[in-house]
């Protein structure tokens, strides 16, 4: 009761009050209460009143029966599993609209988006001089809906031949909600969009035909980002160098889907890396993207690398794919007379397989969902200078083998925030491992708080535990943690003591939407800095 003792008395909320005991009453099951008498004694002068409700509450009324009708798909017994109303229970309003809510949600799954519900009746019944309740439900199950017509809108740039691809309908071209939602995820998964709304069923009336509405707006696609530095001459005889990082990005050529990568990067004087990557998806209308890749890296005035990389991924389904790759890895030794490292003059021909799931609800901010990749691959290593090297024990032929495993397990504990979980353990195996062979850390790989490519490892086991808080559909504020072990053998040609240790790095970090892509900054420090000697790295994230 809103009506108070000791408050200004109203007699229209005094009524109100009664109306709101009655309800109380019949949410509780007892529908046969009544308010019996209502008096309001006042004093003579009207001041002051004094009220008195007397109530009959009689029994609960339990729900009895439940009559279902026009339903043919589902059957009663389908529907009456569904809900949590049951006979015997109290008839609760906001129960039974879950229920309804429920049943619905099936039908859509079966590809009746336009069920109808209707309550018919509720109404007493006597059984055995017990009053009970009767309560009626009618379904108007509509035929399946067939889309008989595809309206794509906002997309500017794009070929609606590369949308349509992902839409993949039924063969009877048959709509589910669960299709819908598929259909979202996909066109998020392309990272050529700004944003993809839910799509959209316009029924034909009159006809069990309807039109699919899929609305997107085209996002920056195109992205150049790049520092430049300039290290002047130490001295007179010294020459100035630049050096700094220039990132090419073109995510969606001519509307088709095709990408474009290239990386330029310098970090000192001697050391150079240039990296052009290419995708080609659905090859020949099928579901098999390829991937080309080139990587050439001068290392210090030690040696140079050229690698070649073929990748063909295998889209079993939305979540499962197979990636056949095949590389040609070729490491040339510099002729530099002050090297101080022995490097082979080598070549590796490999191929190998990855296996790939991934059934995140979101690409760029999950808030549920695991991404897992495991690979394998085995290679042929060749000596040119096997002759040169003999006294090191070298041979003309080596195999070598490379094994990862990466596991992202993502989830949410409340609005906008993410807890990401992410496990790493790789290998190398081979008889003689050299510079070119190992995993690099440092920077933004593995261990964050490092220089880049500080440490070395052919066998390296890491863990990142990261929680982000959502800035925007994209950008993120994060805290993180990472920490891993890591191991470099003895390096016998080149008297390089074995290194191994556990690492770990924390720190803060932010990915911001910019006109430019997605820019992330990390600040991060490792094991035993100060404050003021963390690590800072920053850059567009690169998705390819």
């Amino acid at each position: 009761m809103v009506s108070k003792k000791d408050k200004l008395f109203n007699l229209n909320q005094f009524n109100l009050d009664l109306i709101s005991i009655r309800n109380k009453y019949k949410d509780a099951g007892y529908l046969l209460m009544s308010v019996n008498k209502t008096y309001l004694n006042f004093t003579t002068d009207s001041t002051l009143v004094d009220i008195k409700i007397f109530i009959t509450e009689g029994k609960i009324v339990p729900l009895g029966k439940i009559n279902i009708t026009g339903n043919e798909i589902l059957k009663t017994k389908d529907i009456l599993n569904l809900m949590e109303t049951r006979t015997g229970d109290v008839l609760s309003g906001a129960r039974l609209n879950n229920d309804i809510k429920e049943i619905l949600s099936e039908y859509e799954k079966r590809g009746l988006p336009f069920v109808k519900i209707k309550i018919t009746g509720i109404s007493l019944y006597k059984d055995s001089d017990t009053s009970k309740l009767s309560m009626s439900l009618d379904i108007k199950e509509e035929s399946r809906i067939t889309i008989d017509k595809i309206k794509i809108t906002g997309n500017e740039t794009t070929s609606d031949k590369v949308i349509l691809r992902e839409i993949k309908l039924n063969k009877d071209r048959t709509i589910t909600k669960e299709n819908l939602e598929d259909i979202k995820a996909r066109l998020d998964k392309l990272n050529i969009f700004e944003k993809v709304d839910d799509p959209k069923i316009m029924k034909i009336k009159n006809s069990n035909s309807a039109v699919l509405l899929v609305g997107v707006k085209e996002g920056n696609n195109n992205t150049f980002d790049g520092v430049i530095g300039y290290v002047p001459p130490a001295n007179d005889l010294d020459k100035g160098y630049f050096t700094g990082l220039i990132n090419l990005s073109f995510r969606n050529i001519f509307g088709t889907g095709r990408r474009i990568d290239a990386r330029w990067s310098q970090q000192i004087r001697t050391t150079q890396e240039l990296e052009f990557k290419y995708s080609e998806p659905y090859f020949l209308n099928l579901p098999l993207n390829i991937n080309l890749a080139f990587l050439q890296r001068i290392q210090d005035s030690t040696y140079s690398r050229r690698k070649f990389d073929l990748k063909g991924d295998i889209l079993l389904n939305d979540k499962f794919t197979i990636s056949l790759i095949g590389s040609y890895d070729r490491i040339i030794p510099s002729s530099d007379s002050t090297r101080t490292l022995t490097i082979a003059d080598s070549r590796i021909l490999s191929s190998g397989i990855e296996l790939r799931y991934d059934n995140r609800d979101n690409i760029y901010i999950p808030a549920s969902g695991i991404l897992y990749t495991i690979a394998y691959s085995y290679g042929d290593k060749k000596i040119y200078n096997a002759d040169e090297l003999a006294s090191f024990g070298y041979l003309q032929n080596y195999s070598i083998q490379r094994y990862s495993i990466d596991l992202d397990i993502y989830s949410s504990f409340f609005k906008r925030q993410t807890a990401l979980v992410r496990l790493f353990a790789g290998e190398v195996k081979t008889d003689k491992l050299e510079d070119g062979d190992y995993f690099r850390i440092g920077g933004n790989k593995y261990i964050r708080g490092y220089r880049e490519e500080q440490f070395l490892a052919s066998t390296l086991v890491s863990s990142n535990i990261e929680f982000r808080y959502s800035l925007s559909r994209k950008g993120f504020f994060s805290v993180f943690y990472d920490f891993g072990y890591y191991l470099k053998p003895f390096d016998n040609i080149n008297n390089i003591p074995r290194q191994e240790g556990f690492l770990y790095g924390y720190g803060v970090g932010m990915r911001v939407e910019t006109a430019l892509g997605i820019l992330g900054i990390n600040y991060a420090l490792g094991k035993g800095d100060g404050f003021l000697d963390g690590k800072i790295n920053f850059g567009i994230i690169n998705d390819f």
